[in-house]
């Protein structure tokens, strides 16, 4: 049951403060949770062969409190939560029959229970307004600005600084490679693949530049959100990319009187249209070969599609699990054995309805983003917008890209954040002015 602040106003002062408090637990947790995902794997304990993250950890007994808060009424039901719950039973069941162990089926499903499921709905518990939102923004920006400018430090001196580290004191190994690209190492902070490190980075710039936040929460986000160009990834640099166009173009319709976001939508529409019927290879294929700064991991993205697609159309329902994919042999002698397409690889384990479901969920949290920003006041409408625009940017960037750990954990929690903003209850604001329920911190511009 939500707290109703007229009630608040007519309660003593100290029942207020209590409720308040109250309230702040959840945003308290999903900071936690953002600032122990942080974590580096070397940090990961395995108990009986089940790999135990921090941020898995903390989860657990996160798990029995949102679901007291949820019997006792406090959860705002929007749809996409179906579609994630859905995804996350029929893991558990695909587990189960390509595995046909009951064991297997229950640690493969917990896992993505963890990594999908209770990130999205600790976000979906914790931010209600924008206000929430913001105040998560200014408690995440040390975290953000730090792995950004960790990125661009191990990017100049060419050496990894926390996973190294970290493996001195845990004696668990430190994965990363050390690869160059165009003269400068691929920074990856605390982060296990610098594309992850990348992606993660880049989906904060429109989050922070559009918020409405000033002073340093937003230079400081800003900073380590462009830190994600030093992962030197694709997915990165197309993810700043498209958020600085998208974020100039907002900047335009806000002083163009014919310059609007259907005619954008329009016109994208037009080319993707344009693009499928008259290239030989498609969309997909053609934004993967142009966009790419190597163009054999180029090569190996088109190939990954070809024979992954092969590989869902004769598993449909439940996938192969975590079998090894079929793909000519060459392409085995050469160890490309992993699935660099999130939508793609949840499709090829877990069968057509896990990945349809997290689609559908995406996509209509961008869409809601997008319905509610035009019932609101010019702050909040416009940082709506940018939530809708950085999930989109972070979805379209999975397509190159095999999400896990911290990066899986960030991308449902910002997905989260997006259904709960897209679900706030419709209220007509008169042009000019501000939301009147919001009640803006310090480090907030205020609407004239």
């Amino acid at each position: 049951m939500s707290t109703n602040p007229q009630m608040l106003r007519l309660a003593p002062p100290h029942a207020v403060a209590g409720a308040r408090g109250a309230m702040q637990v959840p945003l308290y947790l999903a900071v936690a949770l953002f600032y122990v995902m942080l974590i580096p794997e070397q940090a990961n304990v395995n108990l009986g062969g089940v790999m135990l993250s921090p941020y898995r950890l903390l989860l657990i007994p996160t798990f029995f409190y949102l679901l007291s808060s949820a019997l006792k009424g406090d959860f705002r039901f929007a749809w996409p939560d179906l579609p994630i719950a859905f995804a996350c039973a029929w893991i558990t069941l695909a587990s189960y029959v390509t595995s046909n162990s009951v064991t297997a089926a229950l640690v493969q499903g917990g896992a993505h229970l963890m990594d999908i499921g209770l990130p999205y709905f600790v976000a979906r518990f914790a931010i209600r307004t924008p206000r929430d939102f913001r105040s998560f923004l200014i408690l995440a920006a040390p975290g953000v600005g730090i792995m950004g400018i960790v990125v661009l430090i191990e990017s100049i001196v060419g050496r990894h600084i926390i996973q190294p580290l970290l493996s001195l004191i845990t004696g668990n190994p430190n994965r990363l490679g050390i690869e160059f690209r165009m003269g400068l190492m691929r920074g990856a902070a605390s982060f296990p693949h610098p594309i992850l490190a990348g992606i993660s980075l880049a989906s904060f710039l429109t989050l922070y530049l559009m918020s409405g936040i000033r002073g340093w929460p937003r230079v400081l986000g800003a900073i380590g959100a462009l830190g994600g160009f030093f992962s030197m990834s694709s997915a990165a640099l197309l993810g700043l990319a498209m958020g600085t166009v998208l974020l100039v173009y907002d900047f335009l319709v806000q002083r163009i009187s014919n310059l609007t976001w259907r005619l954008f939508l329009f016109a994208a529409s037009i080319l993707y249209v344009t693009v499928e019927l008259t290239s030989n290879s498609g969309f997909f294929n053609l934004l993967v070969r142009y966009a790419s700064l190597n163009t054999v991991s180029a090569y190996n993205r088109v190939l990954i599609w070809r024979y992954g697609t092969e590989n869902v159309a004769r598993n449909p329902w439940f996938g192969i699990g975590y079998d090894d994919w079929d793909r000519p042999q060459w392409m085995q002698w050469q160890n490309s054995f992993s699935v660099d397409h999130f939508w793609l690889l949840q499709a090829m384990r877990f069968g057509l309805p896990t990945s349809i479901m997290l689609i559908l969920a995406t996509v209509g949290a961008v869409m809601m983003l997008c319905i509610r920003s035009t019932n609101c006041g010019p702050v909040d409408a416009r940082f709506l917008r940018a939530v809708a625009i950085s999930l989109a940017v972070f979805a379209l960037g999975a397509v190159s890209v095999a999400l896990w750990l911290n990066a899986l954990v960030w991308f449902f929690m910002l997905l989260g954040i997006a259904v709960s903003l897209g679900a706030l209850p419709q209220q007509r604001i008169p042009l000019g002015h501000a939301a009147p329920s919001l009640h803006y911190p310090a480090q907030i511009r205020r609407q004239p």
